[in-house]
């Protein structure tokens, strides 16, 4: 019985979730000074020798075939990351099973990136960048798949994390 009521109120007040997009405005960087607001937060270092890069693009760069050339300078068989930042265009994909290809999702004009993740991984020697990115867009909505390329519009920051373990891509 206690089940079936937390589902209802659950479900009602998913139901009643919505988004409003305003007229108002909010400082773009604004610094987060309180502290103590995450009792419940914790924290475990997973590598001490894992190397961490912090790679900025600027205006025009193209975001895939830079995270390629920054891994082959590197020597980076192994990694995965997460980023931020803006673009102004992008092309996305959604995979079609069938076809064994991604149908284009284009994505033109302004665009904040809020999310960003992949991998890094070796295929045939050469570096394979797999990510999957959502893109806000100015009427709050948003589109996100496999990412396929991209170019920023102001700036973007990608945080590498070089496993070093190596190892081979097996997927095509």
């Amino acid at each position: 019985m206690r089940l079936a009521c937390f589902l209802m109120i659950g479900g009602a007040a998913y139901a009643q979730t919505t988004a409003v997009v305003t007229d108002e405005y909010v400082p773009a960087r604004e610094a987060v000074t309180a502290r103590g607001m995450a009792p419940k937060m914790r924290v475990s270092q997973l590598s001490p020798t894992a190397r961490t890069f912090r790679v900025v693009f600027g205006k025009g760069d193209e975001v895939a075939s830079g995270l390629a050339e920054f891994a082959e300078k590197n020597h980076i068989q192994n990694a995965h990351f997460t980023a931020v930042g803006a673009f102004d265009s992008a092309t996305l994909g959604f995979g079609d099973i069938a076809k064994q290809a991604h149908r284009k999702i284009l994505v033109n004009g302004e665009a904040e990136l809020v999310s960003f993740s992949g991998g890094i991984t070796s295929e045939n020697g050469k570096p394979r960048v797999h990510a999957h990115a959502v893109f806000a867009l100015p009427d709050a909505t948003t589109r996100g798949g496999h990412f396929i390329d991209g170019h920023v519009s102001i700036t973007m920051e990608v945080y590498v994390v070089d496993n070093g373990e190596g190892g081979e891509s097996k997927t095509p």
